[in-house]
């Protein structure tokens, strides 16, 4: 009789484990001041382009359109969620679609959010939705291009701060 208090002991153990966190996602996640384990990452096409869901036990975040969405009722993020109001909302980032309906994105996400009295702070680095060699060269000579062009934008603005 004395393995039965094991046993429950084992599953007690188990049941408590939370969900494995996503090895495309690395970086802090926190929901009203909790830490979140983000489980997916999931990149999508819609009709305004790729965007992708960062799906944690508690909800989903999604980051489509330059804004961040909170779901609580839709863990899986199918769903928009309502907009965050976000204080800081810095993002690098890149992605597209497969001819076979596939999409894949790749980018940092470093915010401090809202929706009323709830905070969700984070700063994330993702790569997901198997993002081949050839897809990654692309996306790295793009991340190149828009470099090349800030600097020259901030060479030609220069000179014109303050005439605004």
């Amino acid at each position: 009789m004395r393995a039965l208090p094991l046993v429950a002991l084992a599953l007690v153990a188990c049941g408590s484990k939370g969900a494995p966190a996503s090895k495309e996602v690395t970086g802090t996640f926190t929901v009203k001041g909790e830490p979140v384990t983000i489980t997916k990452c999931r990149p999508d096409r819609g009709i305004d382009g790729v965007y992708v869901v960062f799906e944690t036990k508690q909800g989903a975040l999604r980051f489509e359109k330059r804004q961040l969405y909170w779901s609580s009722d839709d863990p899986e993020g199918f769903m928009r969620g309502a907009t965050l109001d976000c204080t800081k909302l810095d993002r690098s980032w890149g992605g597209g679609t497969r001819s076979d309906g596939t999409a894949y994105f790749r980018g940092t996400l470093d915010f401090d959010c809202h929706d009323g009295p709830n905070a969700y702070v984070g700063n994330l680095t993702a790569d997901c939705g198997n993002i081949t060699a050839e897809e990654r060269a692309s996306l790295d000579k793009q991340r190149a291009g828009l470099r090349e062009e800030q600097k020259k934008a901030a060479g030609s603005n220069a000179g014109s701060a303050g005439s605004h």
